[in-house]
């Protein structure tokens, strides 16, 4: 099917030579953008603000947002990616790429100017927040109407399975922008696929990449399809077109690639705690029962202490002298023994996999997920009930929209990309709710599209002549 432009208000010129002035549909996405910079705001300063005791009325540094912002503290005094937390406990400055660079360089530069504070880098994160509303509601309207940008930006707004990321220093409220920018470049590529536009396709994904290592999947997943399936391009020039977007990716991605492999004993890419996620997923424990399809401590259930020791010896005494191995033997011998255990059960593995998309999607042992988001991750009860709900009352929205990007000629190749994503992702790893973040994106864009084509629909409805319906 030939793709269809829909027609796209412009901004509308008041003057010859003057500035163009914003239309009342982007002038409203921007007024819901700076409501839902004000709600995150009141999130961080009344709602939930910081605390140094762990409380459900308050917000606790832990976990991911520890490592994050003890990295980003010592990138602002010149220290670049070190293990934060190793430094700030014990003195120790050991290298670490426990996670992309993106967020803590982002955080490192603010704390730099003197906004160090936990609440000031929860603060600077709601800029996030505020740009992800913006740029939701803007591609929501390009691609179906006024309508359909202002409803996608009120639930990105009002979500709160994605505003909860911004205010808890989580790298997910980062990547939630970039997940739309790697939407909005795919679609602008489906009205022009030129060379030029592909390249920009790639830059969007690598940044995504550096802000989560899971983003690098859609190379593959996205644009292999997206380029594949244009049959108006010859074979050619869409082998050259896939050629130039993973190029493009590969020389953003290059300077962290290049650093990592400069400064560790192993060959690391995004990331050099794959093993760590690939084992909180390879246990019993995470195989079945209550928390079959989602993350445990396999490595202390599986005993596997003493073999870490004899393998690196030193290496868990903390005292002075202790041996310094980087993270990349630690990977090593964590993803070994994580695909070791998948391969010595690995006839359970389809019925586990399932498990997982199943935790991701909220379609298996929802009320336990729900408890692990609140209970382990932080993430506060009323929110994440709140977002469970929500997230199950838009999939008609979403169906809809998918409906209405069909009848358009819209592709629907991108959006699904970003399932297919979460779907290979938690499959591999376990089933986390936050791993679902991108599907969140595309469901708040689609849900938009999708109420658009419903009042269009509603408002086209036949209705009885005046005379019958009196008689």
């Amino acid at each position: 099917m030939t793709d269809v432009v829909t027609t796209r208000r412009p901004l509308v010129a008041i003057g010859p030579g003057s500035v163009p002035r914003p239309t009342p549909a982007v002038s409203a996405i921007w007024v819901t953008g700076l409501a839902g910079l004000v709600l995150r705001l009141w999130v961080i300063l009344v709602y939930r603000p910081t605390c140094e005791v762990l409380s459900s009325s308050c917000y606790k540094l832990a976990a991911d947002a520890w490592y994050t912002h003890s990295q980003a503290e010592l990138i602002s005094q010149g220290h670049w990616f070190k293990i934060g937390t190793d430094f700030f406990l014990s003195g120790n400055l050991v290298d670490s790429a426990g996670d992309p660079p993106l967020y803590p360089l982002f955080l490192g530069a603010w704390s730099r100017l003197g906004l160090a504070s936990v609440t000031w880098n929860r603060v600077v994160s709601t800029l996030f927040g505020l740009a992800f509303i913006v740029l939701v509601g803007l591609l929501a309207r390009r691609l179906a109407g006024d309508i359909a940008g202002i409803a996608a930006a009120v639930l990105a707004a009002i979500h709160p399975l994605l505003w909860i990321n911004d205010v808890m220093l989580l790298s997910e409220g980062m990547y939630q922008p970039a997940i739309v920018l790697i939407l909005w470049a795919a679609y602008v590529w489906i009205d022009h696929p030129d060379r030029r536009r592909i390249v920009i396709v790639g830059v969007a994904i690598a940044i995504a990449a550096l802000t989560r290592a899971e983003a690098v999947s859609l190379f593959g997943f996205l644009v292999i399809p997206l380029v594949a399936w244009r049959t108006r391009l010859s074979r050619r020039e869409r082998i050259h077109q896939i050629g130039l977007a993973w190029m493009a990716g590969l020389l953003v991605m290059a300077p962290w690639l290049v650093f990592n492999n400069l400064r560790f004993e192993r060959p690391v890419t995004l990331t050099a705690a794959s093993g760590d996620v690939l084992m909180a997923g390879s246990c019993d424990a995470a195989w079945s029962g209550e928390l079959m399809g989602t993350w445990a401590t396999c490595f202390e259930q599986r005993g596997l202490l003493a073999e870490y020791e004899a393998a690196l010896p030193g290496v868990t005494d903390r005292e002075q002298g202790w041996v310094k191995y980087d993270e990349s033997v630690r990977d090593e011998f964590m993803t070994r023994h994580a695909i070791g255990y998948t391969l010595d059960h690995w006839k359970r593995y389809p019925v586990v996999a399932l498990a997982r998309v199943g935790r991701s999607l909220e379609f298996f042992r929802v009320g336990s997920t729900l408890r692990l988001n609140y209970e382990v991750e932080g993430r506060w009860r009323v929110p994440s009930t709140a977002g469970l709900v929500l997230y199950y009352l838009l999939v008609p929205f979403t169906i809809a929209g998918g409906l209405a990007m069909s009848e358009r000629g819209r592709r629907l190749v991108p959006m699904l990309s970003i399932w297919v994503m979460v779907i290979f992702a938690s499959a591999v790893t376990f089933g986390l709710t936050r791993y679902r973040v991108p599907v969140d994106v595309a469901m708040v864009i689609m849900s938009g599209i999708g109420i658009e084509w419903l009042w269009q629909r509603y408002r086209a409805r036949p209705t009885a002549p005046l005379d019958e319906a009196s008689a």
